[in-house]
């Protein structure tokens, strides 16, 4: 009877829990309970911190922005747990629910379990909870009259949530496909399933008296968290128009592959019902997120792939855990692909725990031209989006200098952050803030915003709110970018980030209109650059170009960079250089290597001054100096959606 019960819990803990064994290998597993004695240490530990040696912007009330033709640039986070969240929960964040994380993204300051106080320096815009759906049901049906011993059993498990009873649980979950047992869920589920209803009304009424259309979007939405043996996980959220909705939610009990997933979606989202899904993590798929080849290693058919095209517009790039939009050294020497990674290089194709191909954004937009050459169209042109994959309830908390920690007192208080100095997967000191979901649109509301995300007018940032537009055209006047109304010119002339530019006349090259604006909040920027992407001769082929630098300077004639700007952070106080980099940069540029006969795709990099990474904010705080283990300043950055040539 334990051993099953058991079972139930271990499952839902491996398959919600995005950490993995390595997360929780040094951690006191007798730390997580949260009795009196233990969070008063925790609090003592907070309140010792040196919370005023860290300069913080006063907080700032939302900017209403007014319906606009042309479009207005809207900052949220579409990745975010709660109590709701069995990890989350196990990890200490027994009480923040959806109700209260839109309220925290509206500005309301939260209370950290340890102590430590969490807040926006400006709300958000939209959010979307996505609470694992494998936790669905577990605490509400816990709160069922007539349960059985069995089902007190497991309940009562909740009661103290504990570590030690995950390791001990681990060895018994990792078989595939997991199915609900008996012993809780009945012979049916059905007790499980029902359940588990209840849970989506729940998230449901939350979003419902959270949106008000014009200030603030909340959408429905939550997590399908499918994991594998020794081999990752192709986590994705799944977002929802409106209050159209399936019944209940889509789990890995349900669905063990994306694939099944959009066929069951696709049976149970009907009338006006819509929705769309974000894979996250990519780096953690293992070279299963942009291969020819489902989750269990079988061809794609064309229905998939078309499958795919229709339900998978975005791909979140950045977020807590790591980056995925390129690794150095795979596919790429582009040096600022090094940015927040962890995974060491695969040796070869077949390796788990390593980074590979199959792994990064830019090489899905690579393999995405290779299919549209044998199955004409491209099942892979996404758009780009960043989240949090927040665990503390706090969406949109991606401020290196309020960053507490991803995942309840696992990674609070500082003291606790930069106790394993180890850098390797899944230690607190290599995870981050997380990032930002920016999209264009029309006015803030779901149905504007959600067009957006199909459309792929969207971008990411790595938590900054740098604002940033991008378009393609053959035929821009050179002055565009001195117009007053250059954004209704490019709008006429040529075509937003997202989207494909269709094949001109094959003597033109293609200009790409570039505008970047700094967070008001945050340092100056450094440079514009380029990204291209092609297939030539049956190989994959980029570049990175350096297209706009700061302080009036220009790109080296030999070497194609922007010189240094002499941009400097002073590591005892986080202070940056006052004079360095531009708060604003717009460019038109022509790309001279252009050949009309070769697909390719663009998207725009735009690096910032660098700034303190969170872990030094930490050492200020505790009074001792920077770790070395990691980089002790950062150089924060938004990332286009791409825009795709096609030849016709």
């Amino acid at each position: 009877m334990k051993k099953k019960i058991g079972w139930i819990l271990g499952i839902i803990l491996i398959v919600a829990v995005g950490y993995g064994w390595h997360t929780y290998k040094k951690f006191d597993a007798k730390m997580i309970r949260l009795t009196p004695e233990f969070i008063k240490e925790l609090n003592k530990q907070s309140a010792a911190q040196n919370e005023a040696a860290i300069k913080k912007p006063e907080f700032r009330e939302r900017t209403l922005q007014p319906q606009n033709p042309l479009k207005n640039v809207y900052f949220g986070d579409l990745h975010v747990h709660t109590s709701l969240s069995l990890d989350a929960y196990m990890c200490g964040n027994t009480n923040y629910t959806p109700d209260q994380a839109y309220e925290f993204a509206q500005g309301k300051k939260l209370e950290h379990v340890s102590g430590e106080i969490l807040q926006l320096s400006e709300p958000l815009d939209f959010v979307a909870i996505t609470d694992h759906a494998e936790s669905f049901g577990i605490f509400d049906g816990c709160k069922a009259p007539g349960l059985t011993e069995k089902q007190k059993e497991f309940c009562a498990k909740l009661d103290s949530p504990s570590l030690a009873y995950y390791y001990k649980l681990r060895k018994n979950v990792l078989e595939r496909p997991p199915k609900r047992p008996a012993d809780y869920c009945g012979e049916d589920d059905s007790f499980c399933i029902e359940h588990g209803k209840t849970t989506w009304k729940r998230i449901q009424k939350a979003a419902d008296k959270a949106y008000k259309p014009g200030e603030f979007t909340s959408f429905y939405g939550y997590e399908y968290s499918p994991l594998w043996p020794k081999a990752g996980m192709t986590h994705r959220n799944v977002i929802f128009r409106n209050k159209t909705v399936p019944e209940t939610v889509i789990s890995a009990f349900d669905a063990m592959t994306a694939l099944d997933l959009w066929k069951i979606l696709e049976d149970t989202c009907t009338g006006d019902c819509e929705f769309l899904t974000i894979p996250h993590n990519m780096s953690n798929f293992f070279g299963r997120a942009y291969s020819r080849n489902d989750e269990d290693g079988a061809p794609y058919t064309l229905k998939d792939w078309e499958r795919r095209d229709r339900y998978e517009p975005l791909a979140e790039i950045f977020q807590c855990k790591r980056t995925s939009e390129c690794a150095f050294g795979v596919g790429t020497t582009d040096e600022e692909c090094s940015f927040e990674l962890f995974w060491p290089i695969c040796k070869d194709d077949n390796l788990v725990g390593c980074a590979s191909k199959g792994s990064y954004a830019r090489e899905g937009l690579k393999l995405g031209i290779e299919l549209e050459k044998e199955i004409g169209f491209n099942p892979l042109q996404f758009g780009f989006i960043g989240s949090t994959d927040a665990h503390n309830s706090n969406p949109g908390d991606t401020e290196e200098w309020d960053y507490r920690g991803k995942a309840a007192i696992k990674d609070s208080p500082a003291q606790k952050r930069l106790a394993e100095r180890k850098f390797r997967p899944g230690t607190p000191i290599t995870h981050n803030p997380g990032g930002l979901a920016a999209i264009w649109a029309e006015e803030n509301t779901r149905d504007a915003l959600f067009d957006s995300m199909k459309r792929k007018e969207t971008y990411a940032t790595s938590g900054t709110r740098i604002r940033l537009r991008f378009f393609a055209g053959w035929n821009f006047d050179q002055d565009i970018i001195n117009r007053p109304d250059m954004v209704f010119a490019a709008y006429e002339a040529g075509v937003p980030m997202g989207s494909i530019l269709e094949e001109n006349e094959k003597t033109k090259k293609p200009k790409f209109l570039v505008w970047a604006a700094k967070d008001p909040i945050d340092a100056n920027l450094e440079r514009i650059q380029i990204i291209k992407g092609w297939i030539e001769d049956g190989d994959r082929k980029e570049e990175v170009f350096d297209i706009a630098c700061s302080d009036g300077m220009a790109p080296d004639s030999v070497t194609g960079k922007c010189p240094d700007n002499g941009a400097r952070v002073n590591l005892n106080t986080c202070e940056i250089t006052e004079g360095s980099g531009d708060e604003e940069l717009k460019v038109l540029w022509t790309d001279d290597t252009f050949n009309p006969d070769f697909a390719s795709f663009y998207y725009v990099r735009v690096l910032q001054n660098p700034t303190c990474r969170w872990s030094t904010y930490d050492a200020i705080r505790l009074g001792i100096e920077p770790i070395k283990e990691v980089p002790a300043f950062i150089k924060e950055r938004a990332w286009s959606s791409p825009i795709w040539y096609s030849p016709k």
